[in-house]
């Protein structure tokens, strides 16, 4: 299977851009067909041809990639084939127009569509059901300006959970994988305020069915084959349920799923405050945060636009060979343990070191603290003064925690800056085992090193 690839086609239609950054198909028809990875362009054009009666000489193909899917790119060659195949995964999307209508990788204006969560709104068949009950009253909530303030700055729309009441169409809708399926069924439960459970979680089979005992909602859906392609098979979006029942069956808060509603947000303002958020929350979402889930739900947000923190000492070694290279003259050491995890990082850049050789006092103070985040370890400093009495950053580095070994390796690498005044080291190594010595008894005070 990993030498054929799913592919969409896509013709009559336009592909619409909406505020929320979603990209949606409008219009037109959907077929689908399976090719080869190793076919060539004009192979791939007349089974295309074939299998949609198609003529080949009046037709204009174009594709989008995985992490770009807005931006149309011209299907004209076995290169631009092979980049369709290498940066799509499991399945690819093919547009199909006329060739005199077309304006190469134009987009249409968006003039206010619904986004749809799910990437794939364009192979749809009409699930025919009742819409959804709005089960839910309105209730007076706190009004938060900022939000909407930042929005109109960033050109970002608030994004209303109303917008998610019908994310899934229908039987046939179709999501690249389970983990998108079960995020568009909890924007949903958070859209019609209600409560699901699983009666079948698997990558390949599941069955949601609402919390409510009674309540005919429930949709089924299960994977494609042997790919992780998810399509619907049942969807029966109608609810009943008592007024008792809308009370006890509000939606859940699961962090790393309401963080997709702030993702835009984290984007625009970084420094965006989590009682600002239960704020936004109640007011959009009727949905009324504690402190601590709000500021778990910035983290997931984070997490998702940025990547889990641990993957960021894998940029450690690159991180300090373009200081060096951007600095010369930096002393830069990093430490990692046997089997590859971070140590310890030493990082004294030029300036600092010419500042200090050039006009700074002979003092130098060396301090630690501990650090939060989910990794902890401690911060070292090492700091001087300058002609006017005032500090002067000298070195960090950054470590496990406060041990001997900790120490010992800071100050072996920090000895190496007194070497462009050696009129000092004879007078420092005895002052540096003592200074080592006081910090692993846990001194609270800052040790001071005076060489005059």
């Amino acid at each position: 299977m990993e030498e054929d690839m799913f592919c969409y086609i896509h013709e009559g239609g336009q592909l619409i851009k909406c505020v929320g950054g979603f990209v949606e198909y409008q219009g037109g028809r959907t077929e689908s067909m399976v090719v080869s990875r190793h076919m060539s362009q004009s192979d791939f054009v007349s089974k295309l041809c074939d299998a949609l009666h198609f003529d080949r000489n009046s037709i204009k193909l174009e594709f989008t990639v995985k992490f770009d899917p807005s931006c149309l790119l011209p299907l004209h060659d076995d290169a631009a084939l092979l980049k369709m195949f290498r940066f799509n995964e499991m399945f690819c999307r093919v547009y199909v127009s006329s060739s005199s209508e077309v304006v190469e990788g134009c987009i249409a204006p968006n003039s206010a569509p619904t986004p749809i969560v799910g990437s794939n709104s364009a192979h749809l068949l009409s699930s025919g059901g009742d819409p959804p009950i709005d089960i839910c009253n309105d209730s007076l909530t706190i009004e938060s300006y900022g939000f909407s303030q930042r929005c109109a700055e960033s050109n970002i729309l608030e994004r209303d959970s109303r917008l998610f009441e019908n994310s899934i169409m229908g039987s046939g809708h179709t999501f690249p994988n389970a983990f998108e399926f079960c995020d568009v069924v909890y924007l949903m439960s958070i859209a019609s305020r209600f409560r699901y459970c699983f009666k079948r979680n698997s990558p390949k089979h599941m069955t949601v069915v609402c919390s409510v005992n009674e309540c005919p909602w429930k949709v089924t859906a299960r994977a494609i084959g042997e790919s992780n392609i998810v399509q619907v098979h049942t969807f029966q979006n109608r609810h009943n349920h008592s007024l008792e029942n809308v009370a006890a069956s509000q939606p859940l808060v699961r962090s790393n799923r309401a963080s997709m509603l702030i993702d835009d947000v984290i984007r625009s303002t970084p420094d965006y405050q989590p009682r600002q958020i239960c704020k936004d929350f109640q007011r959009q979402h009727g949905m009324q945060l504690t402190y601590l889930q709000a500021w778990n739900i910035k983290e997931k947000a984070n997490e998702r636009i940025y990547g889990e923190p641990k993957y960021y000492y894998k940029l450690l070694p690159w991180m300090c060979e373009r200081m060096v290279a951007t600095n010369p003259g930096s002393i830069i050491e990093v430490r990692h343990s046997s089997d590859g995890h971070f140590e310890q990082l030493f990082v004294a850049h030029s300036v600092s070191i010419q500042g200090f050789a050039l006009g700074c006092q002979p003092i130098i103070a060396i301090d630690s603290a501990h650090m939060s985040g989910p990794y902890r370890g401690a911060l070292f400093s090492a700091t001087t003064y300058d002609a006017n009495d005032s500090m002067f950053p000298l070195a960090f580095g950054v470590m496990s925690s406060e041990n001997y070994d900790d120490w010992s390796w800071f100050c072996k690498i920090w000895r190496r800056l007194l070497e462009i005044r050696k009129s000092l080291l004879s007078r420092i190594d005895i002052l540096l085992s003592f200074v080592v010595f006081l910090k692993c008894l846990g001194l609270k005070t800052t040790p001071t090193i005076t060489v005059t």
